[in-house]
């Protein structure tokens, strides 16, 4: 029995260690910071990154997880959508930098996809597993798709709903964008005064970035709480399936 329950116990111990080291939430940051960067410096190479760009800030990753789905990675550090820093002016624009992207996914796809059915995404700091702020490319889900074509064309306009659609059991307001705003507005911010206006945190709240046509997109805001955070990568297919809708 004595030799059971310290099998049992050792078991135990490896079981919780693996899981601890699975949870490493600056996983990203110790490649990019401790990896990426260090390689393009010295030896003018992006691995294990796909792409590194001092100039703007930011490095292109691809995720071990999912077959197609990449991530737009400060390469300074920025905790997530909760850090201060992504409220300044001066700060670079990670989502339009994510947007001019999406070729690393489409490319990976080796197959035509519309615009439209490609998407960005934040998640909360308590809807996310690691502490350096992420951007995750990816195709947009079936079921955001059908919502999103769902909504009254007079109700896309530039200013924030009034009320939330409901999608994948979040709730998000919703604001058209022209490309030239993508371009040129620092999204966090446009989010944040949504945030402020309905009384949320930013730290519990998801984003999310949709392509309309080619001149328009749809910024998706959700203000989630404490107890549960707004995962706004739950609008994407990581596996990008019915893409012939």
């Amino acid at each position: 029995m004595k030799l059971i329950a310290k099998f049992f116990l050792c078991s135990l111990f490896l079981l919780m260690y693996s899981n601890a080291a699975r949870a490493d939430r600056d996983f990203l940051w110790k490649e990019i910071g401790g990896v990426c960067v260090p390689a393009y410096k010295t030896d003018d190479v992006y691995g294990p990154c796909a792409m590194v760009n001092l100039d703007d800030d930011y490095a292109i990753y691809k995720t071990n997880s999912d077959p197609y789905q990449y991530l737009l990675i400060p390469t300074g550090k920025v905790t997530g959508i909760e850090d201060a820093r992504l409220q300044q002016a001066t700060e670079p624009n990670h989502f339009y930098h994510a947007w001019q992207s999406r070729g690393f996914m489409t490319q990976r796809l080796n197959r035509p996809i519309k615009e439209h059915m490609i998407s960005l995404a934040v998640n909360a700091i308590n809807a996310r597993t690691q502490d350096q702020l992420h951007i995750h490319i990816s195709c947009l889900s079936s079921e955001a798709r059908k919502i999103i074509a769902s909504l009254p064309v007079n109700q896309l306009n530039g200013q924030w709903s009034e009320t939330a659609v409901e999608i994948a059991t979040y709730h998000f307001f919703y604001k058209k964008l022209t490309l030239n705003e993508l371009k040129k507005e620092n999204l966090f911010v446009t989010a944040n005064e949504k945030i402020d206006q309905e009384k949320g945190n930013i730290a519990f709240a998801g984003m999310g970035l949709v392509n309309l046509d080619p001149d328009n997109f749809l910024l998706l805001t959700g203000i989630g709480t404490l107890e549960k955070g707004v995962a706004g990568e739950r609008l994407q297919d990581h596996h990008c399936v019915d893409l012939d809708q």
